[in-house]
């Protein structure tokens, strides 16, 4: 088999989990933090669907793959990844992720956090810390660390407070973004812009706004030649071939030549976006992706759920994480006349 070409390699990695969540604003259901960045220490970074695939062809236009960019037929592993169809695998749970990624425990997503059990719904994790403040109409950052590196791209959604919760709300309020300029965020507030990749074609729902993962994997072997076709997921801690496999693809987007610099040390999957920012995973990276969204104007103002969502294509999985928030009415504004005729705004 051609994965067995990296036995000596992959038997020395770590479990290539890809995990990442949401930072900002601060997660009161998952637990992440920009004070925090991309460390899972807490269990921030095991809220996920695994092994889940689109369920119908490929609509990303291949300008946005992050992977396997002029690749196609059976040598394109990652054809039935999330990222291929943004927005349409199926998710466990209601849109704040599933502990340990679902009803059954795999060897390539870690395991559910302390004191929750797998495949529990991160809706039902209880409220902590103070809600952030949202005005309608107005535009606010958000952001996300990467604990390890599987591309794609993500999206920002709400969804009312009101016990009604779903993935299907989630999905009928997507978010826009506000212009077109991310930001590299670290925990002592330094901050460098770079352009975002912005994608609607192909997305799900028709025309929402998606986001390609800026950071791009490393080229170090060929997937398909060197680890083979994607064999079956196999549940439990011991994979057998086909964790071999998983981490043998990992290891061909740079899971071990990133590791020690946290950037890859040559090629990469598409141009860096930000210099210095490539690669698998770091120890982990301290950094957040930042990002503004535009609240909309025409929501009934009260309590909502902000929930991020990441649709991986170096792997089959979407991360998720949530956040309570309040949404508010503008301030209004009134107009007064001064003693010259002169309207005044208030």
């Amino acid at each position: 088999m051609a994965l067995l070409r990296l036995a000596t390699v992959v038997t020395a990695l770590a479990l290539v989990a890809g995990h990442g969540h949401m930072t900002l604003p601060a997660s009161t259901r998952n637990g992440g933090s920009l004070s925090t960045g991309g460390s899972c220490t807490d269990g921030q970074c095991f809220w996920f669907s695994n092994n889940v695939e689109i369920p119908g062809p490929e609509t990303l236009p291949r300008r946005f793959r992050s992977v396997n960019v002029n690749v196609t037929g059976e040598a394109d592993v990652y054809k039935t990844s999330p990222w291929r169809a943004p927005g349409t695998a199926p998710v466990y749970g209601s849109g704040c992720g599933a502990a340990g990624g679902g009803p059954e425990l795999f060897s390539n997503g870690g395991y559910p956090p302390k004191g929750s059990v797998q495949g529990a719904d991160g809706i039902k994790l209880p409220a902590h810390g103070t809600p952030t403040v949202w005005t309608k109409g107005s535009e606010q950052e958000v952001g996300w660390a990467i604990a390890a590196n599987h591309g794609g791209g993500y999206q920002y959604r709400i969804c009312k407070a009101n016990g009604n919760v779903s993935e299907a709300c989630f999905q009928a309020n997507p978010l826009r973004f506000a212009g077109e300029t991310s930001w590299i965020a670290y925990p002592d507030g330094t901050r460098s812009a770079f352009p975002m990749v912005k994608v609607t074609q192909g997305t799900f729902p028709q025309g929402s706004e998606w986001a390609r993962d800026p950071v791009p994997g490393c080229v170090v072997c060929d997937s398909f030649s060197t680890c083979g076709a994607p064999l079956k997921p196999v549940p439990g801690y011991d994979g057998g071939d086909w964790d071999k496999q998983v981490n043998c693809y990992g290891h061909c987007c740079g899971s071990s030549a990133s590791k020690a610099t946290g950037q890859c040390p040559g090629e990469t999957q598409f141009p860096v976006q930000h210099a210095g920012i490539s690669g698998f995973k770091g120890q982990p990276w301290a950094w957040s992706i930042v990002d503004k969204v535009v609240v909309p104007h025409d929501v009934e103002a009260g309590a909502y759920l902000l929930s991020w969502r990441w649709d991986c294509e170096e792997s089959t999985q979407v991360w998720q994480n949530c956040a309570d928030i309040n949404i508010v009415d503008a301030p209004l504004i009134t107009t007064q006349t001064s003693r010259f005729g002169i309207p005044l705004t208030k």
